[in-house]
């Protein structure tokens, strides 16, 4: 087994994601042609504008916000209003602003104290790719024919493929991993973003449709270039075979967030059955892991929490609690934090609206709120955990890194309960600095966050 190495600074990130066609049109200039009115809501095929212009624009909200890590989906060229379809690996869409775009925004972010994550698609790329078009144009005579997986004298995308694509996709044909130049290939494009441009790590896409001895090579590939690089893989599943092979530092936590809507959002399990969920999770994966995880309420590819809690931003803040409060890494998606809704793709990729007037002010403060909670305690960043107590719909976990100790106390039910502090000492709420010992009242759907003091 071959040991990870996740960066220190993952233990202390609060990440944002960002698809960024949807997040701030900072430069009309670039639009794509037939792009729609910002507030126009998304389809499959829709461009709203936005840029990287858009996002250098609005660090200044993000450093308020008090986020210091960007997750930016693909910003590569592509056909598509999400470059998951990669055209050229080596050039920033210039609808997005392109390289030179780019390059201002990690300046300032990294001036910022902002790390800056790319989305590595190293699966499949885009009919577009002028290696499979090659294909398409002269058939197994292109020295590109061996690149891509085809059955047949020539691609065809009708009436079905005969060419291995991401899930059945004409439009994303996979690469061939078993054919080295294609291997050296995509290994080339790590090195390039780490290393000449700077990047601060890879978001690896549809990582379970990858070989494990390719991805283990990225992950080597991306720390001999940049010890300090965070190479976090997409798995919908358990990661535990990943983490095996040494191939990844973290993953999207998306099994922790479906213990959280099934909690939370639906209320379909109570505290017990959810902290028992949770512990499984947590003895699955290394302890490097656990740390190095992105834990998640949200993304492009699922429907958005608030949507999934009925609008109820309630439900909502307690996520948000929970993961501040649990080890990894925690994320926000562009425009959770402002009461942004959405159902499932493309629903779930609207635009973020730039009029104050919009905004849940009120969510936007408790979101800010426990992001400086968790940048100012370090033992929410960095302590051990372990469960002191789950029933009904209230939970209570400890994080401890000695001599410090927090306890977070969550209620998910309608009314107020009392939970049972661990004994010795007096905690003081980090919240409201009320000073309490033994038993502690937690308003319904609310929490707390109480730290030990002597005596």
């Amino acid at each position: 087994m071959e040991v990870m190495r996740p960066p220190a600074w993952v233990r202390d990130a609060v990440f944002y994601q960002i698809f960024p066609d949807r997040f701030c049109n900072g430069d009309p200039g670039n639009d794509p042609p037939g792009t729609v009115p910002w507030d126009e809501r998304p389809t499959h095929g829709s461009f709203a504008g936005g840029d990287l212009v858009g996002i250098l624009a609005k660090l200044p909200y993000l450093e308020a916000l008090g986020v210091n890590a960007l997750y930016l989906t693909p910003i590569f060229t592509g056909a598509t209003n999400h470059k998951y379809d990669g055209e050229d690996y080596f050039r920033v869409d210039p609808a997005f602003g392109g390289d030179r775009a780019f390059q201002s925004l990690l300046a300032a972010a990294h001036g910022r104290g902002m790390r800056v994550v790319l989305d590595g698609v190293f699966n499949h790329c885009g009919v577009g790719h002028p290696f499979f078009q090659d294909v398409v144009e002269r058939g197994r005579s292109s020295p590109y024919w061996d690149w891509f997986r085809i059955r047949g004298d020539r691609p065809y995308a009708t009436p079905h493929p005969n060419y291995a694509c991401w899930a059945g996709h004409a439009q994303l044909p996979e690469w061939n991993h078993d054919h080295p130049p294609v291997r050296d290939y995509l290994l080339s494009v790590v090195r390039h973003w780490l290393d000449e441009r700077g990047g601060d790590g890879w978001r690896l896409d549809t990582v379970e449709y990858l070989p494990p001895d390719f991805v283990r090579d990225v992950y080597r590939e991306s720390k001999a270039v940049n010890p300090d690089a965070y190479v976090l893989g997409e798995v919908m599943g358990l990661a535990t075979s990943w983490f095996r092979h040494g191939a990844l530092d973290g993953v999207m936590h998306y099994k922790l967030r479906e213990g959280l809507v099934r909690f939370l959002a639906e209320g379909a399990w109570d505290a017990p059955r959810f902290a028992r969920y949770v512990h499984g999770l947590w003895a699955s994966y290394p302890p490097a892991a656990n740390y190095a995880c992105y834990t998640l309420l949200g993304s492009h590819d699922v429907p958005r929490f608030l949507t999934l809690c009925r609008g109820d931003r309630r439900k909502l803040v307690l996520g948000a609690a929970f993961l501040v409060a649990f080890p990894g890494a925690p994320a926000i998606y562009y425009g959770d934090e402002v009461g942004v809704e959405g159902g499932e793709d493309p629903d779930c990729r609207r635009t973020f609206s730039w009029d104050e007037q919009k905004w849940d002010r009120d969510l936007l403060d408790a979101f800010r709120t426990l992001v400086r909670l968790r940048r100012e305690e370090p033992v929410l960043r960095r302590g051990g955990v372990r469960w002191a107590d789950a029933h009904g719909r209230s939970l209570l976990l400890v994080r401890d890194l000695p001599p410090a100790e927090v306890a977070f106390a969550l209620n998910a039910g309608e009314e107020e309960t009392v939970v049972d502090l661990p004994m010795g000492g007096r905690w003081t709420d980090l919240l409201t600095a009320e000073r309490v010992a033994g038993k502690v009242g937690v308003p319904g759907m609310g929490f707390r966050y109480l730290k030990r003091g002597e005596g």
